[in-house]
């Protein structure tokens, strides 16, 4: 079997679109929440703060018998009970009282402001007030965080540490997520008998963990069709990783395996590294197949398989950030391949000064934990001069 045509990286995720994956949904409490990817828009069912509140120790008055206070000439108020968040004023404050009021305290009906304890003096019943206040000063109004219907997450968006704050004050305890499981197979007998050491297994279970998708390492399979099929089978995961024996020729047996029993989206790909990656329909269920080299693997789940995954189900991706520096060298790409070029990136010059490590050399494991950034050299680009402007995608890893 050879590839009698290779798709570009476009053309593979424009039909990737073609497979109607339907993820399914599951509940969480919200604080174990952090991580997924929420399954719906979240709204607050409630405002934020409930009700307006004091945001300091004080008095809560009327401000607009404050206008003219001052040190020399203080206004004169009277004490008429006390706001605390245990213990709300029940009442209406009158013309000329006031309320003291605790940090968090309910707002009383009949004022607007609250001044500072420090700035006031208690004689008896009475407070003294030595500046002028402002309608609503020192005060947390009614929704001005949070309001009744804002949308908290959107579909797709991961769960980060502070919605959880959010979930909490707004009094949501539970949300639905995204539940789908990746399972990681390894194919080669060189892998089964020991001669090679399986380090892109853990590798991507641990990237796509990082990345908020829950992967189980499935192990190990000979070059056998009819292992390879059992494994497959016997497996319940939703979406499959295959890494090794994903070339074109007779000796890579996932390759052939696929090619005759499932249904091919895209297999053999205008890029470099990971150029025999591939997607197939086997059972209903997406098996991508990548290299079994670690650098290989990685630049295809970073730039084939979670694209397609966020184009399946509308999570969203992390977005790419990127810097322009100056190349310290040359590059040159084969003409028709994007090509995912390692490099470092020296800060202390201005511009950062670009420093290419590797386009090739798919095992060569220092080139990617050496990396800052991944330049893409465009298939139709022949590559970059020393000194040329380039912009660069820095690593999330």
């Amino acid at each position: 079997m050879e590839f009698k045509s290779y798709s570009s990286l476009s053309e593979a995720l424009i039909a990737s679109k073609k497979f109607p994956f339907n993820p399914r949904k599951r509940k969480v409490n919200v604080l174990n929440s952090v991580g997924y990817y929420s399954y719906e828009d979240i709204l607050s069912p409630d405002d934020f703060p409930r009700y307006s509140k004091s945001a300091v120790d004080g008095y809560a008055i009327q401000s607009r018998n404050t206008i003219s206070s001052s040190r020399i000439n203080p206004s004169f108020f009277r004490v008429v009970g006390e706001s605390s968040p245990e213990k709300d004023f029940e009442g209406i404050v009158k013309e000329g009282e006031a309320v003291k009021i605790y940090t968090g305290g309910k707002l009383p009906e009949g004022t607007d402001s609250v001044v500072m304890m420090e700035d006031t003096e208690i004689l008896l019943d009475n407070v003294r007030i030595f500046v002028p206040v402002r309608k609503f000063q020192n005060v947390s109004l009614k929704g001005e965080d949070i309001e009744r219907g804002y949308v908290l997450v959107r579909k797709g968006k991961r769960i980060t540490p502070p919605h959880i704050v959010a979930f909490l004050e707004v009094g949501i305890k539970n949300i639905e997520v995204y539940d789908f499981r990746i399972g990681i197979i390894s194919t080669g007998n060189e892998i089964v008998n020991g001669k090679v050491i399986n380090s892109t297994q853990p590798l991507l279970k641990e990237y796509l963990k990082w990345n908020g998708f829950e992967a189980d390492s499935l192990g190990t399979v000979g070059d056998d069709e009819d292992e390879i099929r059992k494994k497959i089978e016997q497996e319940n995961n939703d979406i499959f990783i295959i890494t090794g024996g994903t070339g074109p020729s007779d000796r890579d047996v996932l390759s052939n395996f696929l090619e005759n029993n499932a249904t091919k989206i895209f297999h053999g790909l205008k890029i470099r590294p990971a150029r025999t990656s591939g997607l197939f329909i086997y059972g209903n269920k997406p098996i991508f197949v990548f290299s079994g080299l670690p650098v290989a693997a990685l630049i295809a789940v970073e730039n084939i398989f979670l694209p397609i995954i966020s184009q399946w189900t509308g999570i969203e991706l992390n977005k790419k950030n990127y810097v322009e520096g100056q190349l310290s060298r040359s590059i040159v790409n084969t003409l028709g391949f994007r090509s995912f070029v390692r490099v470092k990136i020296d800060w202390s010059n201005n511009p950062p000064r670009i420093i290419p490590i590797r386009v090739t050399g798919s095992g060569v494991i220092y080139s990617i934990i050496d990396a800052d950034g991944i330049l893409e050299v465009d298939e139709n680009n022949e590559g970059f001069q020393e000194g040329d402007t380039v912009k660069v995608h820095l690593l999330r890893w």
